[in-house]
C-alpha cells in the first residue's frame, strides 16, 4: 500500500510541485521500488517535451538512478546468515 502511495505520490510531484523536491521522492522511493525515478523521468521528459529540446535528460538522470539502485538493493538484501 505504501509503495502504491510513494509512486503515485512521486508521479504527481513531477507536475504540482518543483523539481529537487520529485527528485528526493523518487531518490527515496528508490529504495523500495527502483523503477520509480526511470518512470517520473519519463513522465518528466513526456509532459514537458520540446521540439529541438535535445536529450531527453530526466529519463537519462532516471535511468542512471534505477540502474544504481538495482545494485544498491542487491547488495542489501544479502545476508551472511542463511534462511
Amino acid at each position: 500500500m505504501m509503495r502504491t502511495f510513494g509512486t503515485c505520490a512521486t508521479l504527481l510531484s513531477v507536475i504540482f510541485f518543483p523539481w529537487p523536491l520529485t527528485a528526493c521522492l523518487a531518490l527515496g522511493m528508490a529504495s523500495f521500488e527502483p523503477l520509480v525515478p526511470f518512470a517520473a523521468g519519463l513522465f518528466a521528459d513526456t509532459l514537458y517535451y520540446a521540439p529541438n529540446s535535445g536529450m531527453p535528460m530526466f529519463t537519462l538522470i532516471g535511468a542512471f538512478v534505477t540502474v544504481f539502485s538495482f545494485f544498491v538493493r542487491s547488495r542489501l538484501k544479502t545476508s551472511i546468515i542463511p534462511r
